[in-house]
């Protein structure tokens, strides 16, 4: 359940951390989080034949000196009234902030999706994509959009997209609980890729169809029962992250909850909807 005491926000200085930077302020004085600022240096160790005779060439300490100080003053009046640690690590940056949430009880990651530009809207950033998959605490990732984001005013209208797996229950009473803390409501969307409709003349299998809906709606009833909620729910035929982007749309969603536990299991980056959700989604997604 959300009781979010320790937030990280890796840091990368790009102008997508600084749209961020004020949702993670928002978050921890709602919480009354303490905030981790941790920016990896990646080195280039063995990165191409003869690199170790040219190492002398790179004053790594001047590198890690100059990123330290940068750390220092990055963003320093924005966190002025949060408690904040400011850490420069050295490494593969999922590999050190995987770590990092282990040993230190990280109780949520908050960072952009980095997949900006004409051609990189498409693409998860490469660290967020091993993040999402690595560690087991929330994740919160940014709205997958070329533009700069609005500035926070809340989570008032939440949407959780859920499935009929034994996670989904304890996934609604997640965004319940998160809700209510928000001081909002939440509303539970279902997708039927299964029910997309179809070109043409399709009488039968428009029948199929609305059974499978039909279905859908009480096989949502009895999730909601097991968790002990009566929410308003979407069901919708169509392809997962499309589904959950209109949804989002048509309620003016603030943000988007979403199960990630498939992750964890055997080819769980070929199964999951993952991450087209968060790169279609307009708002701000927890990974939970």
């Amino acid at each position: 359940m959300p009781n979010f005491k320790h937030i990280l926000f890796p840091v990368d200085f790009s102008q997508q951390n600084c749209n961020v930077a004020p949702y993670v302020i928002c978050m921890a004085r709602r919480y009354g989080a303490h905030v981790t600022l941790l920016h990896v240096m990646e080195l280039p160790t063995g990165a191409y034949p003869g690199w170790p005779a040219q190492a002398s060439l790179v004053d790594f300490q001047a590198m890690a000196d100059e990123r330290k100080q940068r750390l220092h003053s990055y963003l320093k009046n924005e966190f002025e009234d949060v408690a904040t640690t400011r850490l420069v690590g050295e490494g593969d940056p999922a590999h050190v902030i995987t770590e990092y949430v282990q040993k230190e009880h990280v109780d949520l990651i908050m960072m952009p999706t980095h997949g900006y530009g004409p051609f990189r809207r498409f693409l998860l950033g490469s660290v967020t994509a091993k993040l999402l998959h690595d560690v087991k605490c929330p994740v919160w990732t940014s709205a997958h959009v070329e533009e700069a984001p609005a500035p926070p005013a809340g989570y008032r209208h939440i949407l959780c997209a859920v499935d009929f797996t034994e996670k989904s229950a304890p996934l609604i009473l997640w965004a319940t609980r998160f809700a209510r803390e928000q001081g909002g409501t939440v509303k539970l969307v279902h997708a039927i890729p299964a029910a997309a409709p179809r070109d043409g003349l399709d009488i039968e299998g428009r029948r199929f169809r609305a059974f499978l809906v039909e279905a859908s709606r009480e096989e949502l009833t009895k999730v909601q029962r097991e968790a002990g909620t009566d929410l308003e729910t979407v069901v919708e035929p169509g392809d997962v992250a499309p589904v959950v982007r209109q949804a989002a749309e048509e309620n003016q969603a603030d943000m988007v909850v979403i199960g990630r536990g498939v992750l964890q299991e055997l080819f769980g980056r070929m199964r999951t909807h993952v991450y087209s959700i968060i790169r279609e989604t307009p708002c701000p997604v927890i990974s939970v």
